[in-house]
Parts: structure tokens; C-alpha cells; sequence
């Protein structure tokens, strides 16, 4: 974070992690020990602090301790975001994105800030630069380096300023977005959820914007490459991004598709079949045979569970795909700021990690996993307890309602199938969901479907829901004895 929010700032921030984690009155003592600071500059931080939080927001500190309350919807993301679009770097940057060319003194008179403040508050901001590949320059205000870095740059900033700030497509429509999305999501058989689509939304919206603005990507390297040529014929890829093109009337080079494909594993996402996640090994194992080496290792250092080997696997060649689209180094400033201080690998297990990291550093994309170790074992340790818990929990069937009569029959089912089984038992999809349900219920035969029909009365009688206690019973795993 350093470079990009002031110090007084992050720790403002810290304290606010600390009041946010649990709805207390918090003793002034264990907050200066959970941020490192002195009581008097606490002191400083709070009252600083209170001018600085939104008007809902209310610091309530009294001779018992601080207590911090809030709106039920807000959370600690939207005073992050606040406080991040308000920095430095992020303003100029955006003026940049922007296109205004300004030179710095310009900038200075429009913001009503004086030149001096501005080179003493810069300082950090070329040092957080330089160390990310890329130079600021003055007259006009301008980024030196490769796009790809560029871009990285100005998602890492937007996306971490959004929800304060409105998300930047430039003359792009949101729904051509979404729905370029949906149509590689049905191609490649993945899914992101909205909040995960919005993130690669900020991708897209962000290249097609450079796009326009005449902003080239740099040329993609060969591993990357082949694993755009495995995709696109397998998934015809190609067609999704010249139907984008078609629409806002501009050239998307192969270069260009390759990037915006490869920027989704910076966002989380699933796969809705075996088939999708065998597709995704294969070809990492053809097409970037170092990248399937270092997932290897690692997962051959893990104690075996008996987990879903390809689900643990897909998930960790995804973790380390986020350095074939930028191939320089990366600092996810929220990531690091928001991850959890306690480990989630044991002590033993991340030093046999990095010790595998020492064994690729040599190799040019993976140069820099040291720099970012704590996002990366984060995500690692992430990747292995969501593995963890697929195996121990019981598999949950999905559903989906169809009828004849429409939203008032299907309305009626899916309340008494709530009222009567829980969550872990089943789960209704809605019709408009993009993964296969595992049976469908209507009171309709439904012609050419593959999936499993529960064909009931117009009216469901006691027997519809026998029927449906024994198909749960048939199909349902038991549950596992807990791994954990």
C-alpha cells in the first residue's frame, strides 16, 4: 500500500478493520496494539477519522472506549473505496485514463492544490511506480511502460475506488459488456457470480476504452498464446470478441483477446462441469507445462484428504494464470490490504510453499512470486479450505420449477419446498440461472430435456412429495465424515 494511500490514511483504515470486526466498545489499549500505535496517536487518528467518515456513519468515543456505528448495507469496502479515490495517484491516474493532458502545474490549478504539496505528496507515488515497471510523466501527465502493466495499473485503482466511484466505461454500455460475458461464460462452461462479474466487467470496460483511445496492448508472449489458440478452438472464442467489436464499431486484435481472456483469473469464478475443469488442466498442461509444474509441486506437498483432485487443481492454475496477462509484477493493493493477518496455511506448509517459489523465480513470468507471497498464500490457503469443505459438507441438489400455470403454481411449490427442506437438503435454481439444475419438478412434461423430471398434479398432492422424499433420498451423498 505504500505509495498509494498516506500513512495516516492506512492507519485510519486499520483502526476502522479493527472496529468493524467485532460490535463492541473497544478498549483504546488493544486497538493501539492491533495497529501499532501509540495511545496519543490513536488520539490524532480518531479525531481525524471522524471528520473523514461518511455523514451516516457515527464514532462514538466516551471515557469507556470507541464504538463505531454504521448502516446495516455498508460495510468496510465502501469506506476503503472512499478513502482510495481520494488519493493522489488514483486522481491523476483517472485524469490521465481520462485523456485530458495536463501537464502537472494544470493540474495543480484545477485541483486548487500548490505545486510544492504536490512534489513532496509524489514521492512515494514515483517510488510505488518504479516499482511496478512503470514512470510518471509531467507535461502533459502521461504513464511510460507496457500496456499490459498500464492497464493493470488502472484496474488495481478503479476497481478498488468502486463503490465510491462509478465504474468508468467510457461510452460502452454496461449491458454489451454483460452480455459479451454471458456469452463466454456459456462457451467455456464458467460461471462468475455478479459481484465477480462486475470485476471482469472492469476489465473489459477498461481495454475497450484504451482500445479506443488507441492504446494498443503489448504483444502477448508465446505460453500465453497457446492458451488462447486450445480455447478458441475448442470454444470458438473468436466470435464472441468480433460480435463485441461489430458492435462498437472498432478493431479488436487477437493480441487484444488474448489479454481480456487471460484478465479473467484475476476474478473468481467456477465451473459449472467435470468436463470444464478437465478442459482447463489439459490445457494448462499443454500450453504452460511451468505453470502446471508449480501447481504440481505445491499440490504434491499437500496432505492428502481425499479431496477432488481436479477441483484443488483448477482452482491454484487459476491463482497463478493472473501473471500471464501482465508478466511483470503484481501488488493487488485492496487484496493486500483487506487479507486476513492470521495464517491460513500452518507456519510449516508456507515455508515448503516459498521454498517451491525459490524453484521458479528463474523463470521470466514467475520472477516475482516472492513480491507477492501474502496475496498468493492467501489464495493458495483459500483454493485448499473451500477444497476442504466440498468434500466434507453433503452434496446439495439443485432444482428447477416449471408449470403450465405459471408464477402462481411455481410461486406455491417453491414456498412449501422451503418450509420443508433446508438449504443443505436442496436448492432452487432460478430459470435463469446459467448451471444445470439436477432435476426439474412441473406439472408439465417438458419435451427434449436431458435433465431428470418430477412430473407432479396441477394441485401437489401427498404422493408428488413422497415422490420428491425418495428422489432425495436416492441421489443425495450421505454426509462425509469431517476432514477439517
Amino acid at each position: 500500500m505504500q505509495g498509494i494511500l498516506e500513512k495516516d490514511k492506512e492507519r485510519q483504515l486499520l483502526i476502522v478493520k479493527v472496529l468493524l470486526s467485532e460490535h463492541k466498545i473497544w478498549d483504546r489499549q488493544e486497538i493501539c496494539e492491533r495497529v501499532q500505535c501509540s495511545k496519543k496517536t490513536l488520539a490524532r487518528e480518531l479525531k481525524n477519522l471522524k471528520q473523514a467518515l461518511p455523514p451516516n456513519w457515527q464514532l462514538i468515543n466516551s471515557i469507556e472506549g470507541i464504538l463505531l456505528e454504521k448502516p446495516f448495507g455498508d460495510n468496510f469496502i465502501h469506506l476503503f473505496s472512499a478513502f482510495f479515490a481520494d488519493t493522489y495517484l488514483f486522481r491523476i491516474c483517472y485524469d490521465i485514463y481520462d485523456e485530458k493532458e495536463l501537464t502537472l502545474a494544470m493540474w495543480c490549478q484545477e485541483n486548487f492544490i500548490s505545486q510544492a504539496t504536490v512534489y513532496r505528496k509524489l514521492q512515494p507515488v514515483h517510488r510505488y511506480l518504479k516499482s511496478i515497471h512503470l514512470e510518471l510523466e509531467n507535461t502533459p501527465l502521461h504513464l511510460n511502460g507496457k500496456e499490459s502493466q498500464i492497464r493493470f495499473l488502472f484496474y488495481d485503482l478503479f476497481f478498488n475506488a468502486y463503490p465510491a466511484h462509478d465504474l468508468f466505461f467510457t461510452n460502452i454500455s454496461w449491458h454489451m459488456i454483460d452480455r459479451f460475458i454471458e456469452e463466454l461464460m456459456e462457451r467455456l462452461e464458467i460461471y462468475f457470480s455478479p459481484a465477480a462479474k462486475i470485476q471482469y466487467a472492469t476489465w473489459i470496460g477498461l481495454s475497450l476504452s484504451r482500445i479506443k483511445n488507441g492504446h494498443p496492448i503489448d504483444i502477448r508472449g508465446m505460453r500465453t498464446t497457446k492458451t488462447w489458440e486450445f480455447f478458441n478452438e475448442q470454444n470458438d472464442l473468436a466470435a464472441c470478441f468480433q460480435m463485441l467489436a461489430d458492435e462498437l464499431n472498432i478493431e479488436i486484435s487477437e493480441d487484444e483477446s488474448i489479454f481480456m481472456l487471460s484478465c479473467m483469473f484475476f476474478c473468481s469464478l467456477s465451473y459449472n462441469s467435470t468436463a470444464s475443469k478437465k478442459e482447463r488442466i489439459t490445457v494448462c498442461q499443454q500450453a504452460s507445462p511451468v505453470t502446471y509444474r508449480l501447481v504440481e509441486a505445491i499440490y504434491e506437498i499437500l496432505p492428502n484428504i481425499g479431496w477432488d483432485a481436479d477441483d484443488l487443481l483448477v482452482s491454484l492454475i487459476d491463482t497463478f494464470s493472473m501473471f500471464h496477462a501482465v508478466e511483470s509484477p503484481l501488488f493487488l493493493a485492496q487484496e493486500r490490504f483487506l487479507v486476513q493477518s492470521e495464517h491460513i496455511l500452518s507456519p510449516d506448509l508456507e515455508r515448503a510453499i516459498l521454498r517451491i517459489f525459490d524453484d521458479f523465480t528463474d523463470e521470466p513470468m514467475y520472477s516475482h512470486l516472492h513480491e507477492n507471497h501474502e496475496v498468493l498464500m492467501y489464495r493458495i490457503g483459500m483454493s485448499i479450505q473451500s477444497a476442504k469443505q466440498r468434500v466434507a459438507q453433503t452434496d446439495v441438489l439443485t432444482a428447477k420449477i416449471f408449470s403450465q400455470n405459471g408464477f402462481l403454481w411455481e410461486d406455491l411449490v417453491k414456498k412449501t419446498i422451503r418450509s420443508r427442506y433446508s438449504a443443505q437438503q436442496l436448492v432452487i435454481v432460478a430459470n435463469t440461472y446459467p448451471q444445470q439444475a439436477d432435476f426439474i419438478i412441473t406439472d408439465l412434461p417438458l419435451p427434449h430435456s436431458d435433465i431428470p423430471q418430477l412430473v407432479w398434479n396441477t394441485n401437489p398432492t401427498a404422493r408428488d412429495w413422497q415422490m420428491l422424499d425418495a428422489y432425495l433420498e436416492a441421489h443425495t451423498t450421505h454426509e462425509k465424515e469431517d476432514l477439517l
